[in-house]
């Protein structure tokens, strides 16, 4: 860190006046990455759970501190890099060699490396010399931006309606034991491909056009989230510091930034991008690589770099990509890969990031690189998600129908190795549907055995593992599943909107199938339907924090942090653990939590049909809070299931109690298939001219309880009825619990009887930190800026129990009252409206 010298430095560059958090925030990531440049084992590696409440300003506070870090560091990592190619270079020379390198005199040694790294600074110059020729040359990407996107959301729209796949487009190309054939001969050779595959990583290199480099930064930092929308909210934000060149001898230098998408979103090929899904998009993007005359936007002797020169000639995201890739029609897919050694700051979804297979394809190196996981409170979800797969019933059996009718449709016109081994799938998932049907009781009820799936149905003849090669390898489930669905959508529109298609379903489980870990488990599951489900997700995060120099998780509620702990990080010491929790920007006057605790008053599942508990304590409760909430201020009240919700709402209707609330305030509710509320509630509350006051009812988990911003009128007051525990009949649970128990009971062998767990106390643990997550995630909806002012009320007794409040987040458990009876809590709530001067 810089002693004070440079002002700017001390405050990471952010381009406003930091708050007092975000530097103690930006300081502690700094210091975190300065302490594992240092301490190179990665014995005393440390990585980053940090906790930084919307609003805060979280995401620029990543920005600046790593960036900051990058760019003061830059010169000495190259200078290491050189140093460490030199010694390579000597490991391959012959002793007598060494021998004669060590001899030379120090300042021999020292001149060679400086004139390595001046080499290496040089160019850098030239590089930022040619973008400012590009900067110069090329119009500005951003002039009408906006009608570009909209010109872009049209002709897509448009690809969809008028683009159709004819009958021809849906037979595989002919297969055989060998692999593909073309005319029954193979179309490439193992040998031909293997030298296809190095001429195209030395071309990935090149920039023929011209005499630069193409440059190869030290370490990258890779910026992981959910969605698009967040990592394109990331790009806009890295667009406003103004950091120094990492170099005394260059005046400036850019922020070399590239985001990663899929074919999906970048692919430009109208051939390719009108088969609709990830999937399909992705199988016949291959399929069209490989066939004779290729793509027209790729090519194996590619030379991409004035894509990548017009990427980082300043900050683009990733539909900018898209147009820039139109415009050299070049693959924006391909071309970002070939961009890849010259980045600095690479964003890129949770599913490339997580998946070793994805980050192989990708090319993408974490060696000695950070790694920064944003809205990382469902990390551990999202790992389990990636490495689970489900089959259900109605799956198999559309997919059994369909295969059907695709065979009948295409028989004729397949080739031999297509046909057997399209009947020898369509003899797989008869062998599925008999054994669910035979064997489903109950969800959560375990399969420890998969072979039972083939128990008593003569399926020796049939190899899962050449099943799913020739899959793979054909490329016939995109077509499969493409035709299925047509004829779906021919029957009936309501059948059109299938999330994942079926066939990839079915071969993500089977290959689920081939390499059963001891980290997963495979089980029976409502629908009827199979599921393999990851259970010990440390495992496949491990790699990642053996790799990279950092790993950084943050969130805005990432509390429980022990749950982090337990399931990413037992392989390290407390110690290698930094955890660090935020308090709120705004002051401690403009927030207080409430926790409601008087005799009777707890929502458990057992007493969720008590109905005076619904119609006269909770009915007179929100009430009592319409009548000291300001008019305009809109209250949002949380409730633990839809079935819940449901059964309070049908209740206050069937007793008149719901008209005499609604005449208080217009109240609208969410419903598992309702329409979705919020817009109404929002226009009431926004509208000067409506005298009307309005109360909002939502679901933990649902579609308002993540991801909506309730900034000001929207939401003075959030209340949590009751404590949103998850399911514990589900399946899923049935098998976690199951998993922890015997987990506990294998530890405590190796343990003396003086350090054994409870198993007990493990799973009880285990369903508080689920359930304070999602209480934590929904709470947080209701402060977004330093200005904005709310109340939170967590109404039920064991709220008031020191395991339940420990996991609340840092910045609402400090604002607990004193209060705890409805009484006073409601004058406390008034009297804070009141120093609000609004006037009630």
């Amino acid at each position: 860190m810089s002693s004070g010298v440079d002002p700017d430095h001390d405050k990471f560059y952010h381009p406003y006046q930091p708050y007092d958090i975000q530097l103690k925030l930006m300081k502690c990531i700094y210091d975190t990455l300065e302490y594992n440049n240092t301490h190179r084992n990665s014995n005393d590696k440390k990585i980053c759970i940090l906790e930084s409440p919307t609003g805060t300003g979280k995401t620029l506070s990543l920005i600046c501190s790593t960036v900051t870090w990058l760019r003061d560091n830059k010169r000495n990592l190259l200078q290491a890099e050189g140093k460490n190619n030199g010694n390579n270079g000597n490991d391959n020379d012959s002793d007598f060699d060494s021998e004669n390198d060590s001899d030379e005199p120090e300042w021999v040694n020292e001149t060679f490396q400086d004139n390595l790294l001046k080499d290496k600074i040089d160019e850098f110059i030239s590089f930022e010399t040619h973008l400012n020729e590009i900067n110069k040359n090329v119009k500005s990407l951003n002039l009408h931006k906006g009608q570009q996107q909209r010109h872009h959301q049209k002709k897509q729209k448009k690809k969809k309606i008028e683009i159709s796949i004819e009958d021809n487009e849906f037979i595989p190309t002919p297969y055989n034991e060998n692999g593909l054939t073309d005319d029954n001969k193979m179309i490439l050779s193992n040998e031909v491909k293997s030298l296809l595959n190095k001429i195209d990583a030395t071309h990935n290199n090149k920039r023929p056009e011209r005499n630069l480099p193409l440059l190869n930064n030290p370490i990258k930092i890779f910026f992981a989230s959910r969605t698009h929308s967040q990592l394109n909210q990331l790009a806009n934000q890295l667009s406003l510091p103004k950091f120094p060149s990492s170099f005394k001898e260059l005046e400036t230098e850019r922020v070399k930034f590239l985001p990663l998408a899929s074919k999906k979103q970048l692919c430009i090929n109208p051939d390719v991008n009108k088969w609709g899904t990830v999937e399909a998009i992705n199988d016949a993007c291959y399929e069209l690589r490989h066939r004779k005359g290729g793509c027209p936007f790729y090519k194996i002797d590619r030379d991409t770099s004035p894509f990548t020169d017009e990427v980082f000639e300043s900050i683009h995201d990733i539909e900018d990509l898209y147009t820039i890739g139109e415009k050299h029609k070049m693959c924006p897919y391909y071309a970002s890969r070939d961009a890849l050694p010259g980045v600095e700051v690479i964003t890129l979804p949770y599913q490339y990031l997580l998946s070793e297979t994805t980050r192989q394809a990708m090319k993408l190196d974490l060696k000695n690189n950070i790694v920064v996981i944003d809205e990382a409170h469902n990390l551990i979800d999202t790992i389990n998600s990636i490495h689970s797969s489900q089959v259900s019933l109605r799956d198999l059996q559309v997919c059994h129908l369909g295969l059907q009718t695709y065979l009948q449709k295409f028989k004729l016109r397949l080739n031999p190795g297509n046909r057997v081994n399209l009947l020898k799938l369509l003899k797989l998932l008869s062998i599925f549907i008999k054994f669910i049907q035979e064997n489903f009781k109950k969800p959560g009820v375990p399969i420890d055995d998969f072979t039972e799936f083939f128990k008593d149905n003569n399926a020796d003849t049939l190899n899962i593992h050449n099943l799913i090669k020739y899959i793979n390898m054909s490329k016939v489930a995109y077509k499969i599943d493409t035709y299925i669905k047509s004829l779906q959508e021919n029957e009936s529109e309501s059948n059109s909107s299938a999330s994942k298609p079926t066939l990839f379903k079915i071969v993500s489980f089977l290959t689920s199938l081939t390499n059963p870990s001891k980290e997963g488990q495979f089980f029976f599951d409502a629908g009827p339907s199979i599921k393999y489900m990851l259970l010990e997700p440390s495992k496949l995060f491990e790699s990642i924090v053996d790799e990279t120099k950092c790993v950084i998780l943050a969130g805005g509620t990432m509390e429980p942090m022990n749950e982090f702990n337990d399931m990413l990080f037992p392989q390290l010491n407390k110690n290698q653990i930094v955890e660090y929790s935020c308090n709120h920007i705004i002051p401690d006057e403009n927030l207080k939590t409430f926790i409601v605790n008087e005799p009777g008053l707890e929502f458990t599942f057992a007493n969720r049909g008590n109905l005076s508990l619904i119609n006269d304590t909770l009915f007179q409760f929100y009430m009592n809070l319409c009548d000291n909430v300001p008019a305009k201020g809109g209250i949002v009240g949380f409730f633990p299931s839809y079935q819940f919700l449901g059964k309070v709402i049908n209740n206050w209707k069937k007793n008149g109690l719901f008209e005499k609330i609604n005449n208080k305030r217009s109240l609208f509710y969410e419903s598992k298939n309702g329409k979705d509320p919020l817009n109404e509630y929002t226009e009431i509350i926004n509208d000067p001219k409506n005298e009307k006051r309005a109360i909002l009812f939502a679901v933990v988990g649902g579609r308002l309880s993540e991801g909506i911003n309730f900034q000001d009128n929207l939401c003075r007051a959030i209340v949590m009825t009751g404590l949103p525990y998850p399911n514990l009949l589900s399946g899923e649970l049935q098998i976690k619990k199951r998993h922890l128990e015997m987990k506990v009971e294998a530890s405590n062998k190796t343990k003396p009887n003086s350090q054994w767990e409870d198993p007990k106390v493990v799973v009880k643990n285990f369903l508080e930190n689920l359930c304070m997550k999602a209480v934590n995630q929904s709470v947080g909806r209701s402060i977004r800026h330093i200005n904005d002012y709310s109340i939170i009320i967590l109404f039920d007794n064991r709220y008031d129990r020191d395991s339940i409040k420990n996991k609340l987040s840092h910045w609402v458990r400090k604002r607990i009252q004193p209060q705890l009876s409805v009484t006073p809590i409601m004058h406390s709530i008034k009297t804070f409206f009141e120093n609000k001067n609004t006037g009630h």
